[in-house]
């Protein structure tokens, strides 16, 4: 992870340049790297283990570890709002059961959003039933973010505009889209333009907030900007490697 000073331009970037007020989501997989993203001036911590796979769950400890360092590093002002992956949903067991000792819903406590990938769903039929169960297994959490593949094909998940509608359906707060492999490809390579800003004008008329993801660069975030997301997400952008 680089120092603060290492990410603080993407945020100027989204804010002083433009007329959108976007949102800076800093994804993490430690304490430490949650204390520097904290320092730099991130919006929305992410936590995540990308060894897991893009939306990778981490484990429950170091969520819990994550939150109760970040409050300690915060003192008294308010520490940044929290986010959790949950890997992929097909990762669940269909019934799910009342609580798990992996990963229990106590794990997200202090959390405010969580997320799970959809690999593997594009033919399941039930997969927007299954993924409300599993909102309601983490009933603590008030926001859930219905993630969506631009790399629909590759990962074998619904398309981004059937998760788009299913988050507006099933009352989601967030629609993040990502990319589910991560090569050198961005997210742009997946999604044209016009599409994006077909699944953008979705969202802004049902009150959903767009997330964007997926190898996001300084490069990129001009271009994204044109689709006036809530928020960015980055983790590869402010890493040393």
């Amino acid at each position: 992870m680089a120092g603060a000073g290492g990410f603080s331009l993407v945020p100027r970037i989204c804010r002083g340049e433009c007329s959108v007020t976007v949102r800076l989501l800093v994804s993490v997989r430690s304490p430490d790297e949650a204390v520097v993203a904290a320092a730099g001036g991130a919006d929305i911590i992410d936590v995540k283990e990308p060894h897991h796979g893009s939306l990778g769950r981490p484990s429950a400890r170091t969520a819990g570890d994550i939150r109760i360092r970040l409050t300690e590093h915060c003192g008294a002002q308010v520490p940044p709002p929290l986010s959790c992956a949950l890997g992929e949903l097909l990762e669940w067991p269909r019934d799910l059961p009342s609580d798990t000792a992996e990963f229990p819903e106590t794990a997200l406590a202090g959390y405010q959003f969580a997320k799970t990938g959809l690999a593997g769903c594009r033919d399941l039929q039930d997969w927007s039933e299954r993924l409300q169960r599993l909102r309601l297994r983490f009933s603590n959490v008030a926001g859930w973010v219905a993630a969506a593949y631009a790399d629909a094909a590759r990962a074998d998940a619904p398309e981004v505009e059937q998760v788009a509608a299913a988050a507006t359906a099933g009352g989601c707060q967030v629609l993040l889209i990502d990319t589910w492999k991560k090569d050198n490809s961005t997210l742009l390579d997946w999604l044209s333009a016009e599409r994006l800003q077909r699944v953008s004008e979705h969202c802004e008329r049902a009150g959903v907030l767009l997330a964007l993801a997926g190898r996001v660069q300084l490069a990129q975030v001009e271009p994204l900007l044109q689709a006036r997301p809530a928020i960015i997400a980055v983790r590869g952008a402010v890493c040393e490697s």
